[in-house]
């Protein structure tokens, strides 16, 4: 469902410091890179020190024919584990709320940041959202 992720973009580039990348540009950071510069994850990450997030597609879960079920998964990239749990923190907290505020998405799949390659850590939670008639329940 592609409202699910124009929904997180429109949140998380508003409120993030750091770039919010769609699914179909999953590949932009191990693109090209000018001369001199390095590539792959580390380039772009040495360009965005602060981490970037990389939204997925959707899954569907569930269907009543009413009411949809979906989760998305939501990765933070960031130099080190410390970076990208904190950065996937603030992406808990824009999307979830609080329990006093709650905001549209629930957690559903927890992760904690690990190493994926030299100077680069991820932390991908997944989030659950409901969709009511096709329309987000927002």
């Amino acid at each position: 469902m592609r409202a699910i992720i124009t929904d997180l973009h429109t949140r998380l580039t508003a409120a993030l410091p750091c770039p919010v990348l769609l699914p179909e540009q999953r590949e932009l950071p191990l693109a090209g890179r000018k001369p001199g510069q390095s590539g792959g994850l580390g380039g772009y990450l040495a360009a965005h020190p602060g981490g970037y997030v990389q939204l997925e597609d959707a899954q569907g879960i569930s269907d009543d024919g009413v009411t949809a079920v979906w989760w998305v998964p939501v990765a933070a990239l960031a130099p080190t584990a410390e970076q990208s749990d904190a950065l996937a923190g603030q992406v808990r907290r824009l999307l979830c709320g609080s329990p006093r505020c709650p905001g549209p998405y629930t957690p559903t799949l927890p992760d904690t940041a690990r190493l994926v390659s030299p100077g680069v850590s991820l932390c991908r939670p997944s989030y659950q959202i409901l969709s009511i008639d096709g329309v987000l329940a927002v």
